[in-house]
């Protein structure tokens, strides 16, 4: 199963698809300097979004936390179904075991990676644009789930009695066990999905492929007993909406193209919408 992930992680990034555009290269707009700001930067306006809720807001924050409720009540039977084909069906445990390593923060690195070395390889500024984006939103994921998991110290599902309490600042010195919610995996595999899919929109196949391994990802940490239905559905959200601000942010950003021929240079000022 891992070799056949491999193989189409391979095919993915260095066949013709993500090589067929030419465009400019623009030193300044990866550089670490710019980098650094607009990191700390998009993280202020991460931490500081609950107070700027606009009420067109309202429109998504009510039925995804109606979702959640909903979710919450259910999440025992959920599990109990999901453990049931993972111990009873060899292959769906093969999956799992599998998949699950495609949210892995290390993992996610390496295919971002992967797509910087395949535009510069290529002269493809949307392929190193991807992989610089996705390892942001990666970052700026991983920032998120641990305040969010050292704040609510859920139990994880294989503890004790598989109740999935919330001890709130509690039980910090005990570790991944009190690390249920959200789930890190998810919200990192979906951070980095729908930075794909925003970047190749015109290419349907790519976001299907991106958010259905993200999803993947997310049942199976259920069916590996590491999380609970609640855990995943919070991880999802968060991470297609940390994907999406880090694309619309870059996206929104004026970027310094140097240019030069044997009779001028010019430096032309780009805004992307």
């Amino acid at each position: 199963m891992m070799r056949a992930v491999l193989l189409f992680i391979h095919l993915f990034f260095f066949t013709h698809v993500f090589c067929q555009s030419r465009n400019h290269l623009a030193n300044g707009e990866f550089g670490i300097k710019n980098s650094i700001n607009s990191f700390f930067k998009e993280e202020k306006l991460i931490w500081t979004s609950p107070i700027k809720i606009k009420k067109k807001d309202w429109n998504y924050i009510l039925p995804a936390a109606a979702g959640l409720g909903i979710i919450y009540t259910i999440d025992q039977p959920i599990r109990r179904e999901f453990n049931y084909l993972n111990n009873h069906q060899s292959t769906v445990n093969s999956i799992n075991k599998n998949i699950t390593y495609l949210g892995d923060g290390a993992v996610n690195v390496g295919i971002s990676s992967l797509f910087v070395l395949n535009g510069l390889i290529f002269k493809n500024h949307k392929s190193i644009e991807t992989g610089y984006l996705s390892s942001k939103a990666i970052v700026h994921a991983g920032i998120v789930v641990f305040v969010l998991k050292t704040i609510a110290g859920r139990e994880r599902p294989f503890y004790t009695d598989h109740q999935g309490r919330f001890h709130l600042f509690n039980r910090l010195e005990e570790g991944s066990a009190f690390h249920s919610f959200p789930s890190g995996h998810t919200i990192t595999a979906f951070s980095m999905a729908t930075v794909i899919a925003k970047e190749y929109r015109d290419k349907k196949w790519v976001g299907i492929t991106s958010y259905g391994l993200a999803s993947l990802v997310g049942m199976s940490r259920i069916g590996l007993d590491k999380h609970w239905a609640s855990d995943i559905f919070v991880g999802s959200i968060l991470g297609y909406a940390i994907g999406n601000f880090t694309f619309k942010q870059h996206q929104n950003t004026w970027h310094v193209f140097p240019s030069a021929t044997t009779s001028k240079a010019s430096i032309n000022l780009i805004k992307q919408f």
